[in-house]
């Protein structure tokens, strides 16, 4: 296994795939957002469905994200996701160890999770490599409060959301997946009708769009650090060269 990248430049960070795992209660797999940029600079997010009891939603006509949602296997998933970094040399980021886990979970002891497991980047060590870099150069530190009960800081993706200003409405902020999807599910579990009611809409929007910030915001911090410190082969001018241009816009 390669060692952990704990930094990005800023074309690998706009270029990348953000991946985001929402579960709750008993399916801690119940989709898989993905977002990415095409290099033409259209936007490209997917959900994945892989609960199968959530599948019924891909066919709910008056849904405004059905053409987002696809019954999906995560295993086919996962390698399609593999092929397309791969081809088009992208890297793959989620926040934290949290979705390896999950992939080698699904997966087990295969060449998969092996490329997984390699090449997953932990978004979180980024941001504490670039938050420690700034520490270093600022009278100003930038400190985490800690977890209640505990005494570490927080590197949680909505501490890191807030230090550069990204702003998730409260209506899509922690904590609303779990009991939107276990809504959801219920809901889908006691009728036939490709239907949800107004309540249970709104809750699978709540789903949908934390799962959408979370990408987004990573998206954004990732680019942060891209810029303020990346990664650049020290002996290989031609990457400088088009760090600097990136940089500069031109």
């Amino acid at each position: 296994m390669g060692e952990p990248l704990r930094s990005v430049n800023l074309d690998e960070a706009t270029r990348g795939i953000y991946i985001d795992f929402e579960g709750g209660g008993p399916v801690r797999r119940s989709f898989l957002g993905i977002w990415w940029q095409h290099d033409d600079g259209n936007p490209a997010y997917r959900i994945d469905l892989l609960d199968t009891v959530l599948w019924p939603l891909a066919d709910i006509d008056h849904d405004s994200y059905r053409q987002h949602f696809a019954c999906a296997d995560l295993t086919d998933t996962l390698q399609e996701l593999k092929t397309r970094a791969k081809a088009e040399e992208r890297l793959v980021f989620a926040y934290s160890e949290y979705e390896n886990r999950m992939i080698e979970d699904h997966l087990g002891n295969c060449s998969l999770n092996d490329w997984w497991q390699e090449n997953l980047v932990d978004g979180r060590k980024v941001a504490k490599r670039w938050k420690t870099g700034k520490n270093k150069k600022s009278k100003q530190q930038i400190v985490f409060p800690p977890k209640e009960g505990q005494t570490t800081q927080n590197h949680s993706l909505q501490n890191f959301l807030r230090l550069i200003d990204y702003h998730v409405p409260t209506d899509y902020s922690v904590g609303v997946v779990a009991t939107a999807l276990d809504l959801v599910r219920t809901e889908l579990q006691s009728t036939t009708e490709a239907t949800l009611s107004d309540e249970a809409a709104h809750a699978w929007k709540q789903a949908v769009m934390h799962n959408l910030h979370d990408c987004l915001g990573l998206r954004k911090l990732m680019i942060r650090c891209g810029t303020d410190k990346p990664r650049v082969p020290e002996k290989d001018p031609s990457a400088i060269d088009e760090l600097k241009r990136l940089l500069d816009g031109s």
